[in-house]
């Protein structure tokens, strides 16, 4: 073999181990350390701040709704609106609620009545198990978006939980639950990360449709997700080829660390940090007669597996690519 096709080829090797060594890995939480994940992480940024930082942490959360006649066109209530959203920053000993097991008091008023104050009791007789609990506002415009309040965490209250009613329906909310803020991987704090909720069903009403009459689960069953497999019958949140369900909705959160500015020489201003209210997705796009561009897809009803989970893993693959192109080239050329 030619010594200049040799050595392109081990750098084009070089590169790839390289460029993947950089991309972090997944976000998924090593098997057996929590129950099931409750949502899909589309982007997260490792960062510095060891997970035993004594000082004031707190995330900036952006909630942007999704939820949409265009998107989900079937059986689409004409005055759908959102609960107030709540968050709570909590410990490895709380559940506000998992995908496996039975609803609570406080996460059925919320499914059913979009009502928090059951939630906020559960909160406050957790003790310490729990450490801050926000609301949002209620929208009545389903694809808008809003700041939530600061939230703050430290490494005995690492996880978040979020959840909104879609009014009207029986018991069907969005959220996530038990999202760890901490790297496995780094034992730091992210940055930054994007996460998208999947719809749920609480296991609390049997109503089949939006606007169904209040008909209770005896016995109450675990919280279900709702996929494209165990729809209701008039198939709500489906897309509009009925092939998957659209994301309903998107949360941003991003870290501020300490009491201080966050630019040099500039006083504080939540405008520094606070993720922006809209950004566009690959998917919104089908909304307009294009095709959906759900690059997940292919992972498998809608879920995000393997390293595409985090951008940062396609452009270094595209990185990658390149450079074994280009070393490739000009190998040939030389040879």
């Amino acid at each position: 073999m030619n010594n200049s096709l040799f050595l392109a080829l081990v750098l084009a090797l070089v590169a790839l181990v390289t460029v993947q060594a950089q991309s972090g890995g997944t976000f998924n939480e090593p098997p057996g350390q929590r129950r099931q994940q409750t949502y899909r992480v589309l982007e997260y940024e490792d960062g510095t701040i060891n997970q035993r930082f004594k000082g004031t942490l707190r995330y900036y959360c952006t909630f942007r709704g999704k939820w949409s006649e265009e998107r989900h066109p079937r059986d689409f209530p004409k005055s759908p609106s959102f609960s107030a959203p709540i968050m709570i920053a909590h410990s490895n000993g709380y559940r506000m609620w998992t995908g496996t097991e039975a609803a609570t008091l406080g996460v059925e008023a919320i499914a059913e009545e979009g009502f928090n104050t059951v939630m906020t009791r559960e909160f406050n007789n957790a003790g310490f198990e729990t450490l801050m609990m926000v609301q949002g506002d209620r929208m009545f415009n389903t694809t808008e978006s809003q700041h939530l309040p600061p939230i703050n965490v430290t490494y005995e209250h690492p996880f978040l939980s979020m959840m909104t009613k879609f009014t009207p329906s029986p018991d069907w909310f969005g959220g996530f639950s038990d999202m760890r803020i901490i790297s496995y991987e780094t034992e730091t704090y992210f940055n930054r990360i994007v996460v998208q909720s999947y719809v749920w069903d609480a296991g609390t009403d049997a109503g089949q449709s939006y606007t169904a009459l209040d008909r209770d689960m005896d016995p109450q069953e675990p919280v279900a997700r709702i996929s494209k497999n165990n729809i209701p019958h008039r198939k709500p949140f489906l897309s509009p080829d009925e092939s998957y369900i659209p994301v309903p909705i998107e949360v941003e959160c991003v870290l501020r660390v300490g009491e201080g500015s966050v630019i040099p020489g500039i006083p504080f201003d939540e405008r520094q940090i606070r993720p922006p209210l809209y950004v566009p997705r690959p998917d919104d796009d089908f909304v307009e007669g294009m095709e959906p561009h759900n690059w997940w897809q292919k992972y498998g009803e809608g879920e995000c597996r393997g390293r595409f989970c985090n951008s940062a893993d396609s452009r270094n693959l595209m990185v990658t690519m390149f450079a074994m192109m280009l070393t490739t080239a000009v190998s040939w050329f030389l040879w």
